[in-house]
């Protein structure tokens, strides 16, 4: 009897323990985040992301030295726009517009005189090299029509799964190129073109009804211009807060260095997968059309960003470019052979 009623403890606490243990397991599994949202906007790996992809929003600096955001390099935490009315498919809003606009399909097209065709050449940083045929609105005409004030610095560019770009106003409106021809051993002549809000448009092929996203030329053949052009763009949201400029890129040698024939000096960025560093070798500016030397990114091709060999007695000139920053100073960096 006593045996028997062992036994039955025995197998009573055995119960209860795999009770408790499996309560455990389900109470881990609830604590575990959901899976981030795919979207479209995040390549696959026959896409990668483009080195223009935007940064992390900072955590927000609440301290009175940081109320003024147009001076602050600590980006605002983006803000919710009043809601709008059934079948908006754009909002713009922010303090710098003069006040929420919010856009209809049919009220974008009826904005006739803004009517754009163009087709963009594009460039990715795997490189590959194509072309965007989009039919839309300016870019610049909605602006204006939308109220933007002459405090506006930055626009953020954002699709309803959270994948944001931030873009400067100066990049909204300087001068950018498309390229008839454009693959990678050649590009012809540039023609400028407007930024546009394209509600039609197609990758190498012609423009069909899409989701509304923005298109954007080049600033020069080798500019990497798709990260921008945000699919299923459903908020632009126009803020005064100044990103300020990029740093300066920094070389594996120090300037000034004598170094022997066959040397290989290295590039290097903070955020080298989010600018581009154009250089010249002769001593000379460099632009948007100069040799570019993070041709891919760090984690897609890396053997693509190659060391640049030292010959010769020389003088390296280089900048960083990229997105929802202002290109960064001129670093110059001199070599002797010795």
């Amino acid at each position: 009897m006593k045996k028997r009623c062992l036994s039955s403890i025995v197998v009573l606490i055995i119960i209860l323990v795999s009770l408790l243990l499996a309560s455990c397991a389900v109470e881990s599994a609830d604590l575990k985040e959901d899976p981030p949202p795919v979207s479209e906007n995040i390549a696959s790996e026959e896409e990668p992301v483009s080195s223009a992809e935007p940064q992390p929003v900072d955590t927000q600096d609440t301290s009175a030295d940081a109320q003024d955001t147009s001076k602050s390099n600590v980006q605002p935490a983006p803000t919710e726009p009043d809601a709008a009315p059934e079948g908006t498919i754009l909002t713009i809003y922010g303090d710098g517009a003069a006040s929420q606009t919010d856009w209809t399909l049919e009220q974008l097209q009826a904005l006739e005189a803004g009517y754009l065709e163009i087709k963009y050449s594009t460039t990715r940083n795997w490189p590959t090299y194509s072309h965007i045929t989009g039919h839309g609105v300016s870019l610049w005409y909605l602006l204006e029509h939308a109220g933007l004030l002459d405090s506006a610095k930055t626009l953020v560019f954002s699709a309803p799964d959270g994948y944001r770009v931030n873009i400067t106003r100066e990049q909204i409106f300087e001068v950018r190129f498309a390229f008839t021809e454009h693959n990678a051993e050649h590009s012809s002549e540039p023609f400028e073109v407007e930024p546009m809000i394209a509600w039609e448009w197609a990758d190498r092929g012609d423009a069909a009804p899409e989701d509304i996203r923005p298109l954007f030329g080049q600033r020069g053949r080798q500019d990497v211009n798709t990260a921008a052009s945000v699919k299923n763009l459903f908020r632009i949201e126009v803020i005064t807060w100044d990103a300020g400029s990029w740093e300066s890129p920094s070389a594996s040698i120090p300037s000034g260095s004598t170094v022997s024939s066959g040397t290989e000096l290295e590039l290097t960025h903070p955020f080298m997968d989010n600018t581009c560093l154009y250089y010249t070798i002769d001593g000379s500016d460099p632009d948007y059309n100069s040799l570019l030397y993070n041709i891919s990114t760090s984690y897609f091709q890396p053997d693509l960003i190659v060391p640049i060999i030292i010959d010769k007695d020389v003088t390296i000139k280089v900048f960083a470019g990229g997105l929802g920053k202002a290109d960064s100073e001129i670093a110059t960096f001199t070599y002797t052979i010795g």
